[in-house]
């Protein structure tokens, strides 16, 4: 009888394996890409916060400059003021006024001059550039206001080309007045705005940042680097919309990031009203400045995830290659289990005519059950034994007549 065949074995399914095989080194690479992706984002994140908190550092730092700078002008002005005013004093006594003008001129080491005018506005006395030239300075817009405002106080005037420094100044004036509270002219600060670009440069803003200083309606009094020949921009008044949106928040400190009209530059500003004084700071580190360090992480991570995507790309190749050939095995396998049939256990055979009793109770002739029950095919002979007893003659025994 025919023993029971053990389990077939498992059978591969090629297109379930090839899409699980697939998923998964999608989902694995888009694991990877999604991870490189945040950690590249926060990293840019981290730079445009570093590079905002560098700018506000230094919008600071240059406020508490030009503050100081006019501040120390407006010291100046105040003590010749006081000192034109003071009771008991000789108006006409030039000499000691030109000795007192000068040691105030010598204590602020930035101002270009340090001078009075008459009520007609004609310089009369003062130290530094053009000292002892008498020129009228009657059609400033400065002169004017502290001449018809008696309440003026503290005037810082736009950009002015200087009458006698032939350089673009900035003045910071006060008017002066007789007993009577009647005008009597005014006392006035030169400063450079030369020494305000000076500044700037010293300042490590990268090769395409900026720095700028601008009055309250917009206008630019100075800017590093200059935008065009020197001092053609000044007085010009084209700002990004975010600057406008700044100035007309009523905030004193800010931070955006806008294209500058100006370069066409992508930057990252911190803006600052300046201590006390009618003027803008805006300080610009260039997007491509500041995020080189970035681009660099970008390229190195960018060139990671494809090498990963690639290692993986091979790992599956091979991984379906060893599956592929197991596969090709384990079919291999299966055909040649298929043509081979075995036979086991106790098989019922005849002792004298040796026929084979099959399950069905049927006696077989032995070659038959053979061959419904294996591959083996027959095919007849004889053996010697049964030669000589089938054929006698042929064996060489001869029989008795």
């Amino acid at each position: 009888m025919e023993s029971p065949q053990g389990p077939p074995l498992p059978k591969f399914a090629p297109r379930s394996f090839r899409i699980r095989l697939g998923v998964g080194l999608l989902v694995l690479n888009l694991f990877v890409v999604s991870m490189a992706t945040v950690s590249l984002r926060q990293s840019l994140r981290n730079h445009r916060d570093q590079a905002i908190a560098t700018t506000q550092n230094l919008v600071l730092v240059l406020d508490r400059f030009v503050a100081d700078t006019l501040s120390k002008a407006d010291l100046a002005v105040w003590a010749v003021k006081d000192e034109v005013e003071r009771p008991g004093g000789d108006p006409r006594d030039g000499r000691r006024l030109d000795a007192f003008i000068q040691r105030q001129y010598e204590r602020v080491p930035g101002l270009l001059a340090l001078r009075t005018t008459n009520a007609q506005g004609v310089v009369d006395r003062g130290s530094g550039t053009g000292a002892g030239s008498r020129v009228s300075l009657a059609d400033r817009e400065h002169f004017i206001r502290l001449r018809d405002v008696p309440d003026a106080g503290l005037v810082i005037s736009k950009p002015v080309m200087g009458k006698l420094t032939g350089t673009w100044v900035i003045i910071v004036a006060r008017r002066m007045e007789r007993p009577d509270h009647s005008f009597a002219g005014m006392v006035h600060a030169v400063i450079a705005l030369d020494q305000f670009n000076q500044a700037f440069s010293a300042l490590d803003v990268g090769p395409h940042g900026s720095v700028a200083l601008r009055d309250l309606e917009m206008g630019l009094i100075a800017r590093y680097p200059e935008p065009v020949q020197a001092g053609t921009a000044i007085g010009q008044k084209v700002v990004s919309p975010e600057f406008q949106a700044f100035t007309k928040s009523g905030k004193s400190v800010g931070t955006y990031r806008a294209l500058t009209p100006f370069d066409h530059v992508q930057r990252s500003f911190a803006i600052r009203r300046v201590s006390g004084q009618p003027f803008y700071l805006v300080v610009g580190l260039a997007d491509q400045d500041y995020l080189q360090g970035w681009w660099r992480e970008a390229i190195l991570e960018f060139l990671e995830v494809i090498l990963f995507i690639c290692l993986t790309l091979v790992a599956s190749w091979l991984i379906y290659r060893a599956w592929f050939r197991q596969q090709a095995a384990h079919e291999n396998l299966e055909r040649l289990l298929a043509e081979v049939k075995t036979l086991g256990g106790m098989l019922p055979i005849c002792s004298h005519c040796k026929k084979v009793r099959d399950d069905k109770g049927y006696w077989n002739q032995i070659e038959a059950y053979l061959n419904e029950h294996t591959n083996a095919e027959f095919t007849h002979g004889i053996c010697p034994e049964c030669a000589k007893e089938v054929f006698p003659l042929s064996s060489g025994k001869r029989t008795t007549p």
